[in-house]
């Protein structure tokens, strides 16, 4: 709600000249419009529906602040920060290749067992560790497809030490991301188009991501083309752990991630490694110094401006999401993951030994997800028969929410809306808080968004607003934004708020915005889904609901007392 300056030629026979093409690069097939004033960018999106947030004299640097970035004041990041970083959760660099973070996790036991492709042995439910060759330790697991904001299939995993029931557990989370593009017939294979999977796509994805596959999709043992690539994009760890060397016992938790390249590639191919597979925290040398691609070049943000600077071999790999805006570890993910990146010290160490206060995982949301199916028992990733891991998965994240009620500036006191919502899914009454239904309810309506035809006394049309513009494009990130942002209550969604700002004004500058401006939704697969709205009658995410959106940006307009979207551009030119 990510771009890369980079001197890559055309991508022959490397996966992993494809990773820095496809998640570090602005590739033409990645809605990226040639002018003949010098290859920039003029759009972000090749749908005429959907608003044009570029300025074509805008730097490049200011193009890859339109989306995932924060709004208001400015961290520079840069390598040198998310070395840092990486110093402070982990000064002995014990975790820098992901077998080492997962055995430290205790996903696997010994580097040996792991297999960084192929179907898996998937261990639920087992606190004290059932360990061997291929055997994933997990105490739950699910596999869906992220429609709300990235547009990957996401084979995610999550345990505790000692265990998930324990008080105050450490806990870890990774997730495998995979491609749908592959599958996308129908032209909705983000970042290359818009637009959600198919049933029929979303399915064909998913079942090929949980053999996790190598190789593209017409056979080839390496990707010959970005689009048509079947291997894992990235690996992505976090941990709700102690800081770093804290004596045993330490009661302390805060999050913590690692973000790890997948590379595949015939340079890699070694006697130990006969695959040519590495995953780590920074980029290998072959593909720095590559004869195929010449040196690589990326944008790195300081103050002041913007930079292009050579990619060094060990620099820590930093993701482009949507393939218009390279963004810096951890400050990309710290956007939906709450939190915000910081200035170093003057010494140029991370601060708080890497504690970012509000950093939390982020809930399965089924509305905002796609599944292979949805009632089909018979299927093992449909919906139905992931609901009891699904809750699982929950339960951890809820672990790693405050407890507590504040006020949240509005003269609400209140718990985090992230926790009234995941208890809310699972109330078996109204009411309860133990969370003892086996199925997640994706109508719950948090108290301060009830309207007087929904057991409450707001205004008629609140609780719509909730379902059809808040839910399915604000919550996945302001969930974890602080009280008085995360739009706990209809109050707190208008508090001060200059959303209507963010979210409208993209309709009335369109091709001549200011450079640099953000816009809401802060992603960009949200802000185009957001804005398709608009000409056509769209399904939530999870392929089941009943729930249909239409003319989002005005519903949210008329909110705000205009007329329509355009009505609010007539008062904002």
């Amino acid at each position: 709600m990510k771009t890369v300056k980079c001197a890559l030629k055309t991508r022959l026979a490397s996966v992993s000249v494809l990773v820095l093409v496809s998640l570090l690069a602005p590739v033409s097939s990645m809605a990226q419009i040639d002018n003949p004033q010098g290859n920039k960018r003029s759009q972000v999106s090749l749908d005429p529906n959907i608003p044009n947030v570029v300025n074509p004299n805008e730097t490049e640097f200011q193009r890859q602040n339109h989306f995932l970035s924060f709004v208001g004041s400015y961290i520079p990041e840069s390598f040198a920060s998310a070395k840092a970083y990486y110093k402070a959760i982990d000064p002995t660099n014990q975790k820098a290749d992901f077998k080492a973070w997962l055995v430290n996790a205790g996903f696997i036991s010994d580097p040996s067992q792991w297999h960084p492709y192929g179907p898996q042995d998937i261990r639920t439910g087992q606190p004290a560790g059932v360990y061997g060759d291929n055997i994933i330790n997990t105490d739950s697991h699910v596999i869906v497809l992220n429609a709300a904001d990235l547009g990957f299939v996401r084979n995610q995993f999550i345990r505790c030490k000692p265990s998930c029931s324990a008080l105050n557990p450490t806990i870890y989370t990774y997730l495998e991301n995979y491609p749908v593009a592959p599958f996308a017939a129908s032209g909705s294979g983000f970042p290359f188009t818009i637009g959600y999977p198919t049933q029929d796509e979303s399915k064909k994805a998913m079942n090929k991501a949980i053999n996790r596959p190598l190789g593209d999709i017409n056979g080839n043992n390496f990707c010959i083309g970005a689009a048509n690539c079947l291997e894992r994009i990235a690996d992505v760890a976090f941990e709700w752990a102690p800081p770093a060397g804290a004596t045993p016992g330490s009661s302390t938790r805060f999050g913590q991630l690692y973000s790890y390249i997948f590379s595949h590639d015939q340079h890699l191919i070694t006697s130990s490694n006969p695959q040519g597979i590495v995953e780590t925290i920074a980029f290998p040398d072959f593909l720095v110094n590559s004869p195929i691609t010449g040196v690589a070049k990326i944008q790195d943000f300081r103050a002041g401006g913007f930079n292009t600077v050579t990619i060094q071999t060990g620099d820590p790999f930093a993701p482009n999401l949507d393939g218009v805006g390279f963004k810096q570890h951890p400050g990309v993910c710290l956007v939906c993951h709450g939190g915000a990146p910081t200035n170093l010290t003057s010494s140029g160490a991370y601060p708080r030994g890497g504690n970012i206060n509000g950093f939390r995982f982020l809930p399965l949301d089924i509305r905002n997800l796609l599944f292979t199916s949805d009632l089909d028992t018979t299927d093992p990733l449909s919906r139905i028969r992931q609901e009891a891991q699904i809750k699982e998965y929950n339960k951890d994240v809820l672990l790693t929410v405050p407890k507590y009620a504040q006020d949240d500036g509005t003269g609400a006191v209140r718990v985090p809306h992230l926790r009234e919502v995941i208890q809310g899914w699972y109330e078996g009454f109204p009411g309860d808080k133990t969370m003892s239904a086996s199925t997640q309810n994706p109508d719950f309506l948090p108290k301060g968004w009830r309207d007087v035809n929904h057991g409450g006394t707001l205004p008629q049309g609140v609780s719509e607003l909730y379902n059809e513009v808040v839910g399915p494009s604000c919550r996945s990130c302001h969930f974890n934004r602080e009280l008085s942002l995360d739009f706990g209550t209809y109050a707190n969604f208008h508090q001060e708020s200059d959303l209507q700002q963010l979210a409208l004004i993209a309709a009335c500058k369109q091709n001549n915005p200011d450079p640099g401006a953000k816009f809401m939704p802060l992603a960009l697969l949200t802000f185009q889904r957001f804005f398709d709205t608009q000409t056509g009658t769209r399904t939530l995410g999870d392929g089941a609901s009943s729930l249909l959106l239409n003319q989002e940006v005005d519903r949210l307009a008329r909110d705000f007392n205009f007329s329509s979207v355009q009505g609010y551009c007539n008062t904002h030119p």
